[in-house]
């Protein structure tokens, strides 16, 4: 998943103290000149004296009892798998987040450097989409005026058909792929800095494969969970299916025109008449269970099981709460129904559109400039650490929670948008969530789809062409969909075989 939503973590702020955070965001992580001195004093703790305190180019040094230098970021989402980087770093915690295994690395390597106020925190500023200092999925360029996202920059977060995860590590921090012998992230940072780039990234945080797709119908072969007569009864549309299907389809932007140009590659070759399918454009700060209640949308892809069950079951008791799914008067919705109540039951895989994800942290030039060399390095060695470790931290409780996912909806039944049970042939339909493997040879078709379009992207952009380039100089990509790695992959999983 490339794009999050903008869900408010940690501290609750006023009106007042939010419209000045607004106002002062821009200024804050654009100043130059941050002094480490002493005069700075003590501070509060809170995201407004962050953001002043760099404004007027004085250093953020904490409370008296807790020295050190904050680096306020962007955090946009509270996604545990990606963000959540006021969450604690046991993935078997509720408030597990990712994000915080990285935050706890640095405090700690740069708390035993020698020296006063050596301890570099960084601290999530919530609601705020886009910024300089910025975790995000992907390499995103700022020149301290304005963002965009670099053609290319999905590629450092993942791809369909993407190499191995240990691969894109080795490629990322081991191996030299240019003539010049940079890294991958050296070469990324290159490409920033040609085009005159404000800022300095990296990764940190790795998360793992995920679900490709939640749909009504199964495209290959369900597995049904025992009596359950409905799913039995379902005939796989397969990909001909899928692209004549007329459903609107959340996908992100490269697994999208992946799935857009194999339904077009199907009509060239009179696999199938036309092309039905549609794709709704992922809007930041939106959930996308919203357009799924309302029935915009008939099917999305999101993130792994870990965040697909807290985003998508908002009821413990699925035929609890508000059921109904009519609009407000103000067009906005407050409902409960799941996605498998919804409709939307087959959940897809393997993860053939992100294998896995990479989340990278942008810091403003200025400001790490003030950091000692001592500093910086332990900041990378943390990096580095935590993008291992959040990785298998997240794959540890995969298993878990698709175990949860596919058995809250036990004999649970679909409903319609006003919340009546939905019914075929005076029967209420099943809402069990059931995994739904796709078919060897649409797999096939997906991965020479994804050859064909990236290869477009490396004929119409020279820097895409030189990342895509290195990457396949050092891994042979698209990779079969025979090397895609099992989902989920905690190690002896079989709810997915």
């Amino acid at each position: 998943e490339v794009l999050l939503g903008s869900v408010a973590i940690g501290i609750r702020y006023s009106p007042l103290t939010m419209a000045l955070l607004t106002a002062y965001f821009v200024l804050l992580l654009s100043s130059g000149d941050v002094s480490l001195g002493e005069d700075s004093g003590c501070a509060k703790d809170d995201a407004l004296s962050l953001l002043s305190y760099r404004d007027k180019k004085l250093s953020y040094i904490a409370p008296c009892d807790d020295p050190g230098f904050r680096i306020p970021y962007a955090e946009y989402g509270s996604s545990p798998t990606i963000g959540n980087g006021n969450g604690t770093t046991d993935p078997n915690d509720p408030g597990y987040g990712a994000m915080r295994i990285f935050i706890k690395k640095v405090e700690e390597r740069t708390s035993r450097l020698p020296g006063p106020n050596t301890t570099v925190t960084f601290v999530p500023i919530p609601n705020f989409d886009r910024a300089e200092n910025a975790l995000r999925p992907g390499v995103q360029f700022s020149n301290g005026v304005n963002f965009s996202d670099p053609p290319w920059g999905f590629l450092y977060n993942s791809m369909p058909f993407a190499m191995s995860f240990q691969k894109m590590l080795e490629f990322l921090f081991d191996a030299q792929v240019d003539i010049e012998g940079r890294n991958g992230i050296q070469l990324a940072q290159k490409l920033l800095d040609d085009l005159a780039g404000t800022q300095v990234a990296f990764p940190v945080v790795g998360s793992t494969a995920q679900g490709s797709g939640y749909f009504p119908r199964p495209v290959g072969q369900p597995l049904c969970q025992p009596g359950d007569s409905n799913c039995s009864a379902e005939v796989p549309i397969g990909l001909a299916g899928l692209c004549q299907s007329g459903w609107e389809l959340r996908f992100l932007d490269a697994p999208g025109e992946v799935l857009n140009l194999t339904c077009d590659i199907l009509v060239e070759k009179n696999v199938i008449t036309e092309k039905k399918l549609t794709f709704y454009p992922p809007v930041g700060g939106e959930s996308v269970l919203s357009p799924m209640q309302n029935r915009t949308i008939q099917g999305f892809e999101f993130i792994t099981p870990f965040d697909d069950f807290l985003e998508f079951f908002p009821s413990e008791d699925p035929d609890s709460g508000n059921l109904d799914c009519k609009p407000r008067a103000d067009g906005s919705l407050n409902c409960t129904q799941n996605i498998g109540q919804i409709g939307a039951r087959y959940a897809h895989y393997p993860g053939w559109h992100q294998p896995f994800l990479l989340s990278w942290m942008h810091v403003d030039k200025d400001l790490w400039a003030q950091l000692s060399a001592e500093q910086k390095a332990e900041i990378t060695l943390a990096a580095r650490e935590a993008v291992s470790e959040s990785y298998e931290a997240t794959e540890s409780v995969q298993c878990k929670r698709l175990n949860d996912l596919l058995n809250i909806n036990k004999n649970i039944k679909q409903r319609d948008q006003d919340g009546q049970l939905r019914e075929n042939n005076g029967e209420p339909v099943s809402a069990q969530m059931t995994m739904t493997p796709w078919p060897e040879e649409d797999l096939e078709a997906l991965r020479n789809a994804t050859a064909v379009y990236m290869d477009s992207l490396a004929n119409s952009s020279q820097d895409f062409a030189t990342v895509y380039a290195a990457m396949q100089g050092f891994a042979e990509i698209p990779i079969s969909p025979a090397l895609l790695g099992p989902f989920p992959g905690t190690a002896g999983c079989k709810l997915a075989p």
